[in-house]
């Protein structure tokens, strides 16, 4: 996500990745498809994988594993 585009507060994280990871960062940069360096690609799809996992209906899994316990 570019800088331009991010509306709400933001902060910076370091990860460390393979080298074949950043690679393809790197390579899907320059496509320019999904952000324009592999900063802004890699938040892209930590931004799109947590955005999935919040729309997971938590509180179904939660009902679930409370009636596994019993």
């Amino acid at each position: 996500m570019s800088k331009s585009g991010n509306i709400t507060d933001s902060e910076t994280i370091r990860v460390t990745l393979s080298r074949q990871s950043v690679a393809l960062l790197d390579e899907l940069a320059r496509k320019g498809i999904y952000g324009r360096n592999r900063a802004d690609v890699a938040a892209r799809f930590v931004d799109e994988a947590l955005q999935k996992l919040v729309e997971i209906p938590v509180l179904k899994i939660r009902e679930h594993q409370r009636n596994k316990k019993r």
